[in-house]
């Protein structure tokens, strides 16, 4: 990451705010495909711990809508408890989501929370529907009938979930470590949307990421 001046960090900045990958990035930057990686990293580690901040300074209710879900390296979305998948809690708080890493059993002990399943038609949470999509194909979304999005239009579980599962099908293998990230980065899109995500990370990065700091100081 040595040598890059603040100009080529803010491009990035931007790549990354405009869901750019970072091959493309790398590509359009002309900067090695590795540095991009590291910056990418820096950027949802930082975007993670924004996000934990944020949740710790709601005051979350008893009547906020909660959920839980999972992601399998090799089956996607799940909606049941599996001991081999890494399981999160989904709480709907004055329209904006928060995602909570969980164990099985705490999911199985905690009646309050219900599967994402309840939080849509039943059709768009299918397995067999959901397994019919490979890696990089088009949103599930399509599945949903005009009549369903009426109706779930105004629940972010449901609308949280159809962004999820597009953005998340190109993810299909990724390394467990970096499930969270891409989760809590989701989070962070789908509760700044509508913001200028580049002027935002910027803000974010010098309070959430010492390694932000050392890595651009006395950058020109």
């Amino acid at each position: 990451m040595n040598g890059l001046s603040k100009y080529y960090i803010k491009k990035i900045i931007t790549c990354f705010a405009l869901e750019i990958t970072a091959t493309e990035t790398s590509k359009k930057l002309r900067i090695n495909r590795n540095t991009i990686n590291k910056y990418y990293r820096m950027i949802r580690e930082a975007i993670a711990d924004y996000q934990e901040v944020q949740l710790r300074a709601v005051s979350l209710h008893n009547n906020d809508k909660k959920y839980f879900f999972g992601w399998h390296t090799n089956e996607g979305l799940i909606y049941t408890p599996q001991e081999d998948a890494q399981m999160f809690s989904l709480t709907i708080h004055v329209g904006k989501v928060y995602i909570k890493m969980e164990t099985v059993s705490e999911l199985r002990d905690n009646t309050e929370i219900t599967s994402i399943k309840n939080a849509g038609p039943e059709h768009i949470f299918n397995a067999e529907v959901a397994q019919q999509a490979p890696p990089g194909s088009a949103s599930l979304a399509k599945e949903v009938l005009p009549a369903d999005k009426e109706r779930h239009i105004n629940e972010p579980a449901f609308n949280f979930f159809l962004y999820a599962k597009q953005k998340l099908i190109k993810f299909y293998g990724v390394k467990e470590e970096y499930t969270y990230l891409y989760l809590k980065e989701l989070e962070f899109r789908f509760n700044n949307n509508g913001r200028d995500l580049s002027k935002l990370v910027l803000k974010i990065l010098p309070h959430h990421s010492p390694e932000w700091n050392r890595t651009t100081r006395n950058r020109k």
